[in-house]
């Protein structure tokens, strides 16, 4: 792509083709308010898209949702040289790593970015329901129909079938994310509180509802999940330090500071720190793939309130 169309990208759409901007609206849509995605944005891609094309957009873009949080949440360095593109063999990429060395031309030389989130309240949020009504909304969505393809079979949950269209591309995803439940040196409680935030701030109603499912069997009760769900005072520092993270990660991951790190790492050693992060990245991915295919619940008994 030339200099010109990468910057078109970037919020100029009035030249872009019909199917590649309904794909980019789509993209936004998914990446800055998945809590607004709903089933007939899945129906206004299916103006120029396959079903499985559009699992895949959604696959792709939650994918870059989750990989985006993770440099930038951890600080990551870019490659300012290009090594890491260059080939092994030191004959030339197949991509100019130099390109943005070259002047901007003057038709996008004064363009403001349309996409890039320039203030907290670019991505803000509605408040969350009420705690005490989320039994009854998630009996509403309890028995709705997917909208998107998934793998035959009912012995695995809904999400892994869903990611399961990719057979070959999703095996080793599948077994990470699965591996995440239980492995690694984090405690439970800790991969559970930022799975829950997110969820609740993306909206992701199947996956609140598995998530619930979850608490539940580590023992953990109503009363005690309605202090979760609002972060409250008589939490641990520990506690709300891991669901501050949550609740940035998923709203708005470029407010994220040195300091939000820092309230970890009085808890955490620097492994859990990232193990933590991860836990925020998978959720921002199951939650986008899962909410977009509208997958329904599961033997749905959780949250059952007093």
């Amino acid at each position: 792509m030339s200099d010109d169309e990468i910057a078109s990208l970037d919020g100029n759409w009035e030249k872009i083709q019909p199917a590649d901007r309904a794909a980019f609206e789509f993209t936004l849509k998914l990446t800055r308010g998945p809590h607004l995605v709903n089933r007939s944005d899945v129906a206004a891609l299916g103006k120029h898209f396959t079903p499985m094309q559009i699992n895949e957009i959604t696959q792709s873009v939650a994918g870059y949702n989750s990989t985006n949080r993770w440099t930038d949440t951890l600080n990551i360095p870019a490659e300012e040289s290009g090594a890491f593109f260059r080939r092994t063999d030191q004959t030339k990429p197949n991509v100019e790593l130099d390109s943005f060395l070259t002047p901007t031309s003057d038709l996008f030389a004064k363009q403001k970015s349309s996409l890039a989130p320039m203030k907290a309240t670019d991505s803000a949020r509605p408040p969350l329901e009420p705690f005490d009504g989320l039994a009854a909304h998630l009996k509403l969505v309890a028995r709705r129909d997917p909208v998107l393809p998934l793998a035959p079979g009912d012995a695995e949950p809904a999400w892994v079938r869903l990611l399961k269209t990719f057979p070959v591309a999703n095996k080793s995803k599948i077994s990470v994310l699965q591996a995440a439940e239980t492995k690694g040196k984090l405690d439970l409680r800790s991969k559970l509180l930022v799975a829950w935030t997110t969820a609740r701030q993306d909206r992701a109603w199947y996956m609140l509802d598995l998530i619930a499912k979850r608490m539940a069997a580590a023992g953990i009760g109503m009363d005690e999940l309605k202090r979760i769900d609002s972060n409250a005072s008589t939490l641990s520092d520990k506690d709300r330090a891991v669901i501050t993270l949550a609740q940035k990660m998923a709203v708005a991951p470029w407010t994220i500071t040195d300091t939000t790190v820092a309230a970890l790492r009085a808890h955490f050693s620097d492994f859990q720190v990232a193990e933590i992060v991860m836990h925020g990245c998978n959720a921002a991915f199951l939650d986008r793939v899962t909410e977009t295919a509208q997958l329904p619940l599961e033997n749905h008994a959780a949250l059952r309130m007093p």
